[in-house]
């Protein structure tokens, strides 16, 4: 993996990231299983829009062969498929991204992260120009508090995200 350059915060092209209320949803949802100090995650699918804005459509759960660390996650790829897949034919939704939680904090990618987005974007199969990463976390009054990040091969920027409009479904 010596190939991989190290990311550095910079300058992105802004753009904007939405995300769908049912999206959402599925995040706070499935991140109070983090409540047990364990990550949890899943996939993001949308779509990149024309002016390179991205929509986030869906959010994917772990699926029952997902493991769960202190400071790890790894989501069952087989089931990641089968949602990717079933996006695609729903809505021609893709693969841009992922989400998990860091259960302690912080919201920002650990050192293990930054080598995962590294390796899906060097990964010629995947054909990633960018990737989305999500991170949650809960707190003490169960509000789930996420940031999102924008990634490429030489930059990371965290980037509000906003909520979508029905009409851009």
């Amino acid at each position: 993996m010596s190939d991989l350059l190290p990311l550095r915060e910079g300058h992105v092209k802004m753009r904007q990231i939405k995300i769908s209320d049912s999206a959402r949803a599925s995040i706070n949802r499935e991140a109070k299983r983090s409540y047990d100090g364990l990550e949890t995650g899943g996939i993001l699918l949308g779509t990149e829009t024309r002016n390179g804005n991205i929509i986030i459509r869906h959010a994917g759960d772990p699926g029952p062969g997902a493991q769960r660390g202190q400071n790890t996650f790894l989501r069952d790829l087989e089931h990641a498929q089968k949602l990717a897949q079933t996006a695609w034919n729903t809505d021609k939704s893709e693969w841009i991204g992922e989400w998990h939680t860091h259960p302690s904090g912080p919201l920002s990618p650990s050192s293990v992260d930054l080598h995962s987005y590294l390796r899906h974007l060097h990964d010629r199969e995947l054909a990633f120009a960018r990737f989305v990463a999500i991170i949650a976390c809960i707190d003490s009054s169960d509000r789930t508090t996420i940031a999102t990040w924008l990634i490429d091969r030489k930059h990371i920027q965290q980037i509000k995200m906003e909520k979508l409009n029905d009409t851009e479904l």
